[in-house]
């Protein structure tokens, strides 16, 4: 009953949450006319972020760091379809591609014609692909404890059929808690327990979408050949993170030709929610750096 009544309370708290740091973020909702919903607001100058989230989260994941990037940078946070507000998908269409090519209708939605590209895990898998794919669209990329380019022949694969240590179940809330954040957001913890106990009551979907992710290598998937990915990188990676080994990031930062390596201590693997002001500093200042060039 009393987690019950916590896990309520947290909802209240993060509904209006999300509406605090959104109209300080200076983002509004949107959404394309095939149902991916995202949040944006405007640049005045410099290149636009864009926010792909990782595997089960949402768009609201980057909003933290978004209210503490200067509002003269255009910010866009995307919801990938099967996840947040965006259309719901089938099993086919869950693959890094199909995700990609729904960034790309965000992007022509929202009038941007080039972006630095910010994806947490499986959403830097994303940045990955349209970096391959559509490297005109990207100025950049932050891979933010990103899945690597083994993803689709490494242990994830054993996630499938065996129990999947991003999708919780009820009874092991505090456990996934301990698993994914090495430093809890600065959000409370009954908000924390609301999102990963809705993230649990979705396990079916997820286990969908995890297979479409996951079962769809090749073109369809992150790229391997990352030496012809010429864009600029910021690799960033918690040195606790207990879902990606630091391996990985270490991996993508010298196979991408052009690309730096920051490793956070004390953060886990969601830095941009664990570490928002720090996350923000490190970004915008790669983001500046892509500006001047």
């Amino acid at each position: 009953m009393q987690t019950g009544l916590e896990v309520a309370v947290g909802g209240v708290q993060l509904r209006a949450m999300h509406r605090a740091v959104g109209l300080a973020a200076g983002v509004r909702p949107q959404v394309t006319p095939d149902g991916v919903a995202y949040l944006a607001r405007p640049g005045r100058r410099g290149l636009p972020l864009v926010g792909v989230h990782g595997f089960g989260g949402d768009k609201e994941t980057w909003l933290l760091m978004a209210a503490l990037v200067p509002r003269a940078r255009g910010i866009t946070l995307v919801d990938l379809p099967g996840h947040g507000r965006s259309a719901d998908v089938a099993e086919r269409d869950a693959s890094i591609r199909h995700h990609a090519e729904a960034v790309l209708r965000v992007l022509d939605h929202a009038g941007i014609d080039r972006a630095v590209l910010c994806g947490n895990s499986m959403g830097g898998g994303v940045a990955l692909r349209l970096a391959a794919s559509w490297p005109a669209r990207v100025a950049g990329l932050v891979l933010v404890a990103s899945v690597g380019r083994d993803v689709h022949e490494g242990g994830a694969l054993a996630w499938i059929d065996g129990e999947n240590p991003m999708i919780p179940r009820e009874a092991d809330i505090d456990r996934f808690m301990a698993l994914v954040l090495e430093r809890p957001p600065p959000v409370g913890r009954a908000v924390i327990r609301h999102v990963i106990t809705e993230r649990a009551r979705r396990a079916d979907a997820l286990h969908r979408l995890f297979r479409g992710f996951i079962l769809a290598p090749g073109p369809d998937g992150v790229p391997t050949d990352l030496g012809a990915i010429k864009q600029r990188a910021l690799v960033i990676h918690g040195e606790q993170d207990r879902i990606i080994d630091k391996a990985v990031a270490e991996d993508l930062a010298s196979a991408l030709p052009d690309a730096e390596l920051v490793v956070m201590r004390g953060v886990g693997h969601a830095p941009q929610l664990e570490a928002p002001r720090h996350t923000a500093r490190i970004i915008e200042r790669f983001a500046r750096q892509l500006d001047a060039a």
